[in-house]
């Protein structure tokens, strides 16, 4: 629940290639979610003002779009060309609609790729809006990324025109439901160059790529948020030809980890996430009411940080679930999620997120056979009588945080397909020292750390490429794990010979 910093490196590719490859990653930071008023929170709760960065062109252009302008509804729309599985298929998936609203050219990795600005009509009445960007070739893996607070001003409606209008910063929280006069929320328009931008790692593994709008300054609820990262899914199953419907993975962080995890939960089956990593994720409702309304605020010293911060979301979640959660708040509970959630979800958590308790993850992971918790584990436990509104520090440690390396090959390994030779991502030999430490100390203290085993495999994958943050070379990811295992563990490791000890367990501690 707050807003993503912005990783950007640049690198040259391997010289054969001759262009530049610009990586640009998005993750929560540091600072809190939607602001809340002054009044009732303090000036703990100041927020940065996005889930992106101030808008830029960099290296990535565009061409005047071809279609319509973002902006001019639907004059020349046209819905996408149905085919035998999505018109045989029942359920909710089969009553979609999606218009493209305009289609533009950009230039990413030294090429040039096509952007759809889409608009969906779902079975509810409501719309979500996505970026589509395509692939380089046909039945291409597709990975999602679910942005809550992306300003975009493209989809022709009067709502995001006129937050568009007032301009970056904190508004008053007006078109969410039960306004009290008192909640603020942050907003930042998104350049449509910067979502593409941040879609190199994916562009240059050859993947489409969807980013599905929450726009949480609009209002909307639970449900409806939910439907945004739903949206996506039921677009897949229109592209078969163009889609590999059975390698589509997706991410978000806080609320975004939130539609990613539901979202996936409710896809059709015959589009549904390979793999689906939310960071920080609340997953059930009832627990993170008794976390917000009573835990936490009890033990704070600023209890009107804690109450102010989250009640834009919980005036979001009342219509969907109740405040205090009643009947309805079900499916959004560990025990209503979990029959439904497909593929492997890997869940990265810090132990001193004081917004989503760590025990979120712990409870889901409990619950579901194939989730896969990654912690950040503490040597003291979180101090909530100074906490203030941040999900831990793990999403600043290091120059490229452990936290992107883990989601990034999560996502990559799994979704290329067998055939890949090669499969790029990003690394730091220091940031992944830092977090080995942690559980290095974990491993002593006799605590369970298998959890950790899946993520060093991948990270061990023979086909990972990675370019290293304090370098910007390629460099096999192997070869990076192993100098950071050796320096953690003491050891001699090569890239095989940690391959073989990691389908062991972990090295002894030294």
């Amino acid at each position: 629940m707050q807003h993503p910093g912005r990783i950007a490196l640049v690198a040259e590719r391997p010289r054969r290639a001759g262009h530049l490859l610009i990586l640009g990653l998005g993750l929560a930071g540091c600072g809190s979610g939607p602001m809340a008023s002054a009044s009732d929170a303090g000036s703990d709760t100041a927020a940065s003002t996005s889930d992106a960065t101030t808008p830029t062109s960099g290296d990535v252009t565009s061409t005047a779009p071809t279609g319509t302008s973002g902006t001019d509804g639907d004059a020349t729309s046209t819905a996408p060309a149905t085919t035998d599985q999505s018109t045989s298929d029942t359920g909710p998936a089969a009553e979609w609609q999606f218009v493209t609203l305009a289609e533009q050219t950009f230039m990413l990795n030294g090429g040039e790729v096509e952007v759809e600005f889409i608009r969906a009509e779902r079975p509810d009445g409501g719309r979500s809006y996505l970026l589509y960007q395509h692939a380089p070739a046909a039945r291409a893996p597709l990975v999602i990324q679910t942005q809550p607070y992306a300003g975009i001003d493209w989809t022709g409606e009067e709502v995001d025109e006129r937050w568009a209008q007032m301009g970056n910063g904190g508004h008053p929280d007006v078109d969410a439901p039960d306004y009290n006069d008192k909640d603020m929320v942050a907003y930042t328009l998104q350049d449509p160059a910067e979502a593409v931008g941040s879609n190199n790692v994916w562009a240059f593994n050859g993947f489409a790529a969807i980013h599905a709008y929450g726009r949480f300054y609009a209002g909307g609820a639970l449900a409806d948020d939910v439907l945004d990262a739903v949206a996506p899914y039921a677009f897949a199953r229109t592209r078969p030809d163009e889609i590999d419907l059975a390698r589509i993975g997706a991410f978000g962080s806080s609320w975004g980890g939130m539609m990613a995890l539901f979202g996936a939960s409710q896809a059709p089956q015959d589009a549904a996430p390979r793999i689906v990593v939310p960071i920080s994720a609340p997953s059930d409702f009832v627990e993170l009411w008794t976390w917000s309304t009573d835990t936490f605020p009890e033990q704070s010293q600023n209890p009107a940080m804690v109450t102010g911060f989250y009640s834009p979301y919980w005036r979001r979640a009342k219509p969907t679930l109740g405040t205090p959660p009643g009947a309805g708040a079900e499916p959004y509970t560990h025990a209503g999620l979990c029959p439904g959630l497909p593929g492997t979800l890997v869940l990265p958590h810090d132990a001193w997120d004081a917004i989503i308790p760590v025990t979120q993850t712990q409870g889901l992971a409990a619950a579901c056979a194939n989730v896969q918790p990654l912690y950040w584990p503490r040597a003291t436990p979180l101090d909530l009588e100074t906490a203030t509104m941040t999900h831990g520090p793990f999403a600043s440690e290091g120059l490229l945080p452990s936290v992107l390396i883990y989601t990034y090959a999560a996502l990559v390994v799994s979704l290329a397909p067998p055939e890949a030779d090669n499969v790029y991502s990003l690394t730091s030999g220091p940031s992944l020292v830092l977090h080995l430490e942690l559980v290095l100390a974990e491993q002593k203290a006799g605590k369970d750390v298998g959890w950790i085993l899946p993520r060093l495999r991948e990270l061990a994958d023979p086909r990972l490429q990675t370019l290293v943050a304090e370098t910007n070379q390629l460099q096999p990811s192997a070869e990076v794990l192993a100098s950071a295992v050796n320096e953690v563990w003491s050891t001699a490791f090569d890239a095989d010979g940690l391959r073989a000890q990691l389908e062991i367990g972990l090295p002894d501690p030294p």
